[in-house]
């Protein structure tokens, strides 16, 4: 939660800071019409963002910086990203709020109905976009192939998150693992792979997160999780898969998503459906109408 003179603050400072930068400013609404099963019902949402962003090339090096201030529906109103990154081609390290690698894309999923009994293990406890202190050191080792380390600190939330990646023609991957302790103290260590391509026009992607989390009591026994996520983005369409497990609860969560133009103005109408059933639980049926207009 901010107040305004504090995202004024941060503007001017995103502004001044990468010196004769010129500053850009884009922004788009997203308005959600949503319905849940299980008396859940009929409800919306949305937000609006706002984004300023700026970057200076001298001497070989650059400093860039991003700030990015969102005002939900129901009234609240906050930071989303709020970043500066200092580099050059080898590697640059990026300091705020944003998130590290996603080694768990899931692909244009509007909506996924996700029960949460078995919440599995997304590889995902130390990527970040938190209030607590963030660092991404990235190299780039050439012939598409990089190098990502991820640290968080805070009292409790406290992480270290390194992640390789590699792409080339149309093929992409990444692996990494982190480890260290979230914010109700609770120890996490476990690790992740993702591998995309690109085939006549399809994007695929499949995911895999494994992982153990132990509770802070003295003498607490580890809970492991895994997720499983295949997706396939087909140029307006995309649908998903995710399986998470937790012990040995399981979850099916399955997603679709279309996109449709409106009047030619570069606004979007998207809806979107998704159905998910775990162990022990009723199943969940959600569907939903988004409209995305940038400006």
């Amino acid at each position: 939660m901010i107040r305004k003179s504090q995202l004024a603050l941060a503007i001017a400072a995103l502004i001044s800071a990468p010196a004769f930068a010129a500053v850009g400013f884009d922004a788009n609404v997203e308005m959600d019409t949503t319905y849940q099963n299980n008396k859940r019902g009929a409800s919306q949402g949305g937000r609006v963002e706002l984004n300023a962003f700026s970057k200076a090339d001298k001497g070989g090096g650059f400093v860039a910086g991003r700030a990015s201030y969102m005002a939900g529906k129901g009234g609240t109103v906050g930071v989303d990203d709020m970043w500066v990154q200092i580099g050059n081609s080898a590697g640059d390290i990026k300091l705020g709020r944003f998130e590290a690698a996603d080694l768990f894309p899931t692909g244009k999923d509007t909506i996924a109905e996700d029960g949460g009994a078995p919440s599995g293990y997304r590889t995902n406890a130390f990527r970040g976009r938190t209030s607590d202190a963030h660092a991404a050191l990235t190299l780039n080792a050439g012939g598409g192939v990089g190098f990502e380390l991820g640290l968080m600190a805070a009292v409790k939330n406290v992480g270290i998150r390194p992640v390789v990646s590699f792409g080339m023609d149309g093929f992409n991957a990444k692996v990494g693992f982190e480890s260290g302790k979230n914010a109700a103290g609770s120890t996490v260590n476990g690790a992740g792979i993702t591998v995309g391509t690109t085939m006549a026009g399809t994007g695929l992607n499949l995911s895999y997160g494994s992982g153990k989390t132990t509770a802070a009591a003295a003498g607490s026994v580890g809970v492991k999780g895994s997720s499983l996520g295949l997706n396939a983005t087909m140029g307006a369409a995309g649908v998903g898969y995710i399986m998470d497990k937790t012990g040995s609860a399981k979850e099916n969560i399955f997603y679709a998503a279309y996109s449709l133009p409106l009047f030619d103005t570069g606004a979007t109408i998207t809806p979107a459906a998704s159905y998910s059933k775990a162990d022990n639980e009723t199943k969940r049926i959600g569907l939903r109408v988004r409209v995305n207009y940038a400006f």
